[in-house]
């Protein structure tokens, strides 16, 4: 897993403003290609896997630490707002 430097930033902030130190990625349901996933700041759970990426405290879902290993997680700002955007990882779309 990545995490671009824009989008540590992004989510320190959030962090900070939340009081919550743990960005956590975990199952939030299946499609056609492949499990969806959650982001929030939360504690880790007990079985979660957790590492330092860029900087933040990660914690993974076990139901999807296999898929997540190839995304990335980025930032966009445009007119629409600005938030995190995740690419890659396990998926057939």
């Amino acid at each position: 897993m990545t995490i671009t430097d824009e989008a540590r930033e992004f989510i320190e902030k959030m962090m900070k403003e939340a009081g919550v130190f743990t960005l956590r990625i975990e199952y939030a349901g299946a499609g056609c290609c492949g499990p969806s996933y959650q982001l929030s700041l939360e504690k880790p759970q007990e079985n979660d896997a957790v590492s330092l990426v860029n900087e933040v405290e990660v914690a993974v879902d076990p139901q999807v630490a296999d898929q997540v290993s190839g995304l990335t997680l980025g930032y966009i700002q445009d007119e629409q707002g600005a938030g995190l955007t995740m690419s890659g990882g396990s998926s057939c779309c």
